[in-house]
């Protein structure tokens, strides 16, 4: 009979390094690897990884329950999904299913079918997840405008970029506040004011990229993500980025800093 069990923080290495040809793809190495770096920075972090048995140590086989927030990231190298809608459906229907590649689309449907909701009682956004080489991103030339200064974020620009996220909710600052502490980020600043900023998700993706409305169309959108995509190349990190589908002037942005469609990636909640 299969048991869930919890994967003890010192093996998530282990698992990442499965992952290890997938490093441009979400919720594998790079999102691993961020969990790595969470837990190191804060031990008491509301972050477990489960697996069936100990057959994650040949499958990859996991979710990932960030508890706090609901969310919940999952993989597997297997073609076959059942063990993966099994770990699953261990988790009740009111955890989001985070940043997850199509090609399990099919495992985290049934999850939610089998917790008893019908089609149409549970919905997903698809972003389309964009990679660009690490050696393109150290190419970029980026000239910052007069007055303008670049840093990172901290906790108290929180509520200003949660303020416009498209994607906020009831709370979602804590989450903003969570990504700015424990990830890398950058800010655009004229003078004191922030005019511009870029997060990474959990993913180790780019994310909640935006412009103060006052600034838009000056180039600061693509200016942040130039930054952020050199600093994760000069760290040898995978550069990727999940844009909704419809949000035709990100993707024209990403398209034209050289960025790649190479995916479709999805968020999946209860209605």
């Amino acid at each position: 009979m299969n048991k869930l069990i919890e994967i003890p923080a010192e093996k998530w290495p282990q698992l990442r390094d499965l992952y290890s040809e997938h490093k441009d793809k979400a919720s594998c190495y790079n999102t691993l690897q961020s969990f790595i770096d969470w837990k190191r920075q804060e031990p008491t972090l509301p972050l477990k990884i489960y697996s069936l048995n100990n057959e994650w140590e040949n499958s990859g086989t996991y979710a990932a329950h960030l508890s706090t927030f609901k969310q919940v990231f999952c993989n597997t190298l297997k073609d076959d999904l059942s063990d993966l809608i099994e770990i699953l459906n261990c988790f009740d229907n009111d955890n989001m299913i985070a940043g997850f590649q199509e090609r399990v689309l099919p495992a985290v449907d049934k999850h939610y079918l089998d917790s008893g909701l019908s089609n149409g009682q549970f919905s997903n956004n698809c972003t389309i997840w964009y990679h660009i080489s690490k050696n393109e991103a150290l190419n970029f030339d980026i000239r910052l405008p007069e007055n303008i200064t670049i840093k990172d974020l901290d906790e108290s620009h929180a509520e200003q970029v949660n303020s416009v996220w498209p994607h906020r909710s009831e709370g979602s600052v804590h989450f903003v506040k969570m990504l700015i502490r424990l990830h890398k980020s950058i800010g655009i600043f004229e003078g004191d004011n922030l005019v511009a900023w870029c997060l990474r998700l959990p993913l180790g993706a780019l994310g909640l990229l935006q412009v103060d409305q006052s600034h838009k169309r000056k180039g600061f959108g693509s200016l942040a993500v130039m930054l952020m995509s050199k600093y994760l190349a000069e760290n040898n990190i995978e550069i990727t980025a999940p844009v909704v589908d419809q949000n035709v002037a990100s993707r024209s942005m990403f398209k034209k800093l050289g960025f790649k469609e190479i995916d479709k990636v999805y968020w999946e909640f209860k209605l």
